[in-house]
């Protein structure tokens, strides 16, 4: 059985604090102290850029990596209602619409960069 990785990101809007930002981050990652979801979530890393411009168009504002043991685990997260209720009341009133991007992929192995 493969690991599977979830990375997401998005734009924040311009009038979100930096003290929100951080508390995004915070109840993101926080995900993995949960229950229900502490026992799926093996790892979870989130951050803001750093401001290197690129010439394809803006970046992310934050991104996060959540590495699971399974592609079963993910779905379970995917839906849970702790991870739907940091997206409704945390991502979602702070992230500018349209700018989410998201991947999951196989892993060899979990909280492991390859």
């Amino acid at each position: 059985m493969s690991a599977v990785r979830h990375i997401v990101s998005f734009q924040l809007k311009d009038d979100v604090t930096p003290e929100q930002r951080q508390e995004l981050l915070t109840q993101a990652c926080a995900m993995q102290t949960m229950d229900g979801l502490k026992d799926v979530i093996k790892s979870i890393a989130g951050g803001e850029d750093i401001g290197i411009p690129h010439p394809a168009g803006p970046n992310a504002t934050v991104a996060l990596m959540v590495d699971f043991a399974s592609k079963e685990d993910y779905e379970l997260y995917a839906n849970h209602p702790s991870h739907m209720k940091v997206i409704a009341d945390c991502i979602k009133p702070a992230m500018v619409p349209g700018t989410r991007t998201a991947i999951q992929m196989f892993i060899p192995e979990v909280n492991k960069l390859q």
